[in-house]
């Protein structure tokens, strides 16, 4: 067992077992918050991810059409135009002629979906970037091993039973 606040491990429990706990924790807490902006926003997964990209796009000067946001989701056009009438009609996003090609559209977030998604999303990446910032770098180089020996065992493991 990992007490969080103390970062003491308990003996009795191998180091392997510690971190699978603490790898379970953290996604239970990351569902929690997920369910909760869900509840907060009324908007679902897919919906949350579409604005999260948005305002991270706005946030770096970039554009973002239909397409992009259907390769981003893994969806089909259908889908991705159902999902844009819902968060129009709640007020999350704006969709806008391209500047430079008439023929497209820009989607954006509004000012309401970044009250009801970014605000949160800011303050989770603060939290994160504050903690990455305390970690020696010998922790740093640890994690971000660790994170990414994870990272392609998750994509192997998906391959392997086709999914």
């Amino acid at each position: 067992m990992i007490d969080v606040e103390e970062g003491h491990m308990s003996d009795h429990v191998s180091s392997e077992t510690q971190i699978i706990d603490a790898l379970r924790q953290y996604q239970e807490a990351d569902s929690a918050m997920h369910a909760r902006a869900r509840a907060a926003s009324s908007m679902s997964d897919n919906e949350i991810r579409i604005v999260q990209y948005l305002l991270t796009a706005a946030r770096n000067d970039a554009t973002v059409t239909p397409t992009a946001l259907s390769k981003h989701l893994g969806v089909t056009s259908a889908s991705m135009t159902a999902l844009l009438d819902r968060l129009e009609r709640a007020g999350a996003i704006e969709r806008v002629r391209h500047p430079s090609d008439r023929r497209s559209l820009v989607i954006t977030a509004t000012p309401l979906a970044e009250r009801t998604v970014g605000a949160p999303v800011v303050a989770f990446q603060q939290a994160t970037r504050q903690i990455a910032a305390d970690l020696t770098e010998a922790e740093h180089a640890a994690v971000v091993n660790f994170l990414g020996k994870l990272t392609a065992a998750v994509d192997r493991a998906g391959r392997t039973a086709g999914i």
